[in-house]
């Protein structure tokens, strides 16, 4: 039961627990009729049918296939079925009027009040003028009662459950809309407006105004870059896919292993800044060959651990993080860093973790179940002291208070494993008093196996349960020496009164069962209907600040080095310089547009004028730019065109490249493009969020992204699916 999220298994789970409490509900009756059959082949086959077609019926409140059966049958014409059917088995055939709840629950689900208070009535007045007994007449009306309204309950939670699982999906796209429109806030009362000041003031077009320009662009840049750092925050991934492909690049062998629940808060921009660094560390000091990342919860804090086995590594200890602790230790976390018993050098972060969310309301309909539910367990211990011997009164009443007490617990609280003790203290309730207190004390044992069944793992709750019912059964038919019931049992002991004892046994074993377990299954589909809307939350935050860096990132940088060239040319060469205040104010004006498409889910963009604009850039900057482009289909382009605007990007902030070559391809079933430049850095630099973004969205699509030095060039090679 605790894939409640997967498919379509919630629904199908809570209909079969429905069917099996309905099925267990009229099983006694069956029973009966079954025993009828040799002596009245008719009548107790009658029986049997009657009991079926109650079943079947009953299920079309959960089943939609049983009601698109029929669907010209209005709702009264069921119930009318049902009534008709039940008055059949009980009147002419001598049914007890137990088996009337079926039609009841239907009356209580489609709040029919009326026709519920007059077949109440009705089957009152008949069980009085069978036994003449007005103990007889209570005892059977409470078991209609609670029949009824544990049909209702289990009905109710099983409709519950499905328009909750249902619902999962819509929650969680509220959850995003809602983040969306928050980050787009956001967006524009930050970024846009430094767009808008940058387009104005190349508008101009006048040198003196380049200073201030260039102030605004920087400004804006390192704005988008902050914007982007604090939506990654929540999550360590885009941080972690950095570290592997930088890791890859390296020759190392990478062992990710993630154990932590996101999202992380504050923790995350701490978190990836030591992971960052520890692997930049691991690849530009030793000879590690294996790099060990792992993340976990303990006591309430999240715990990073990067593990490398390059030995000169260790020789660096905790300087090679210098700096790094304080930053730690300023959130309240602790780092350490040294040899590992065998060997291996250890950096490991540890911060506190993002308190856990509030516990969810219970809806109105569970809250009403719950207290249905402590009312039918009020109304069990009515009914047991009924038999309940007037000396044995005074012990008899607080031994029901406490049992139905460790009821309530282990439904209200949501209990999956309860205390064994508990567990111990419910049988000794059920079954010490049993020989004793009357034969309706039978019940306190079929609330006993419900629990069992509920509180322990399924096969040993099931055995437990099914000894539980044979142990009741041998009791009350006195087949264990000592075990004669107080008050009888239906006519006294006995084989065929202990095997209806220990039937009704399981009947009350899987009621109990049924409510407990829909009662769970519903909370556990609220908690992760909200696990999905928070994880919805995170992906989309991570979303947009993919998009930023991807779109705005570069479309700042180029505008920064048109300012820059502008101002240099502004003495000598007035024409050009004002051909690149123009193309400022285009991609000022592409900035603002590409801001937009920030909030929506998918930008999609041209690879063939994101493949001039990288020229166009580049040559500005003075870079040889040698093309190769080959036709690229427009699914993979739109991919492609954010993996050549990072690697331009990371090419003009890192590199001191002269020459570069922008290459595409098709091969297969795939599209290839490959940026390389002659700009190799000194040693090996980690690849920036950017990188890591763009490898979990290729990953995504079924792509890859490799990045690092080749033959002295440095090469960005990405491969998507054509289509």
């Amino acid at each position: 039961m605790e894939g409640v999220a997967s498919g379509d298994v919630a629904p199908r789970s809570s209909r079969a627990l429905v069917g099996g409490v309905a099925a267990a509900v009229a099983s006694v009756h069956l029973l009966k009729g079954l025993v009828r059959v040799p002596a009245e082949p008719g009548a107790g086959l009658a029986v049997v049918v009657a009991c079926l077609l109650l079943v079947a019926v009953q299920l079309r409140h959960v089943e939609p296939g049983l009601r698109r059966a029929v669907p010209a049958a209005p709702p009264v014409a069921w119930t009318l079925t049902e009534l008709a059917v039940g008055w059949l088995a009980v009147v002419p055939l001598g049914v007890s009027i137990g088996l009337l709840c079926l039609p009841a629950a239907s009356l209580l689900l489609e709040r029919r009040r009326t026709p519920l208070f007059l077949l109440g009535g009705a089957a009152a007045l008949t069980e009085a003028a069978r036994s003449g007994s007005a103990r007889a007449v209570v005892d059977l009306m409470l078991i209609l009662v609670i029949g009824a309204a544990m049909l209702y309950a289990v009905t109710t939670l099983a409709l519950l459950a499905t328009r909750v699982h249902a619902a999962r999906l819509t929650l969680a796209a509220s959850a995003v809309t809602a983040e969306r429109l928050r980050i787009a806030a956001g967006l524009q009362a930050g970024l846009a407006e430094g767009l808008r000041e940058v387009r104005g003031l190349a508008l101009r077009k006048d040198p003196a105004v380049l200073d201030a320009l260039i102030a605004t662009a920087r400004r804006t840049l390192a704005a988008t870059r902050a914007t982007a750092a604090e939506l990654r925050s929540l999550s360590l991934a885009p941080e972690a896919a950095s570290a592997r492909a930088l890791l890859a690049s390296a020759g190392i062998a990478a062992d990710l292993r993630i154990g932590h629940s996101e999202p992380l808060g504050p923790a995350g921009t701490v978190l990836a800044t030591v992971l960052r660094e520890a692997v930049t560390a691991v690849v530009r000091v030793g000879d590690a060959r294996r790099c060990e990342i792992v993340t976990g919860e303990r006591a309430g804090r999240v715990v990073l651990r990067v593990v490398s086995d390059g030995v000169p590594t260790a020789a660096l200890g905790a300087e090679v993080l210098d700096g790094l602790a304080d930053r730690v230790r300023s959130v309240g976390g602790s780092l350490t860093a040294g040899l590992e018993p065998d060997g291996r050098f250890a950096v490991e972060a540890e911060v506190a973790a993002t308190p856990a969310p509030a516990a969810l309301a219970d809806p109105p309909e569970l809250r009403t179940v719950l207290g249905l539910y402590v009312l039918v367990l009020g109304t069990f211990c009515v009914k047991a002291v009924l038999f309940v011997p007037v000396p044995l009164l005074g012990l008899g009443v607080p031994c029901l208070l406490l049992l139905c007490g460790l009821q309530v617990r282990f439904a209200t609280r949501d209990a999956a494993r309860p205390a064994r003790l508990l567990l111990l203290g419910s049988a000794a309730l059920a079954f010490l008093p049993l020989p004793w207190f009357g034969r309706n004390w039978i019940g306190a044992v079929g609330i006993l196996a419900g629990a069992l069944l509920f509180a322990l793992p399924p096969r040993a709750g099931l055995a437990l349960a099914v000894a539980a019912a044979v142990a009741g059964g041998l009791i009350t038919g006195g087949l264990i020496p000592g075990g004669t019931v107080g008050g009888g049992a239906a006519g006294g002991g006995g084989a065929v009164p202990g095997l209806f004892a220990a039937v009704d046994v399981l009947i009350s074993c899987v009621v109990v069962h049924g409510v407990l377990r829909l009662v769970r299954l519903v909370r556990q589909l609220q908690r992760a209907g909200a696990g999905l809307a928070r994880a919805a939350v995170v992906t989309e935050r991570l979303r947009a600040a993919r998009d930023l860096h991807d779109l705005l990132g570069h479309g700042l940088t180029a505008i920064l080095l048109k300012a820059e060239l502008a101002r240099r040319l502004s003495a000598s060469d007035a024409d050009r310089s004002r051909a690149e205040l123009r193309d400022i104010v285009r991609l000022a004006e592409r900035g603002e547009s590409e801001l937009r498409t920030v909030v929506d889910a998918a930008p999609r963009l041209s690879f063939a004028a994101e493949l001039a604009s990288a020229a166009a850039v580049l040559e500005a900057a003075a870079i040889t730019v040698e093309l190769d482009d080959g036709p690229v289909p427009e699914a993979a382009g739109a991919v492609l065109s954010v993996v050549l605007r990072e690697a331009v990007t990371n090419l003009l902030r890192h590199s001191s490249a002269r020459h570069t070559r922008i290459a595409t391809s098709l091969d297969g079933d795939s599209v290839r493009l490959e940026v390389e430049n002659d700009g190799v850095p000194d040693g090996v630099s980690a690849p920036g969020s950017g990188i890591g973004g763009l490898t979990v969205r290729l990953a995504a699509i079924g792509g890859t992204l490799s990045a690092g030095p080749d033959d002295g060039w440095y090469v960005l090679r990405a491969e998507v699916p054509r289509d």
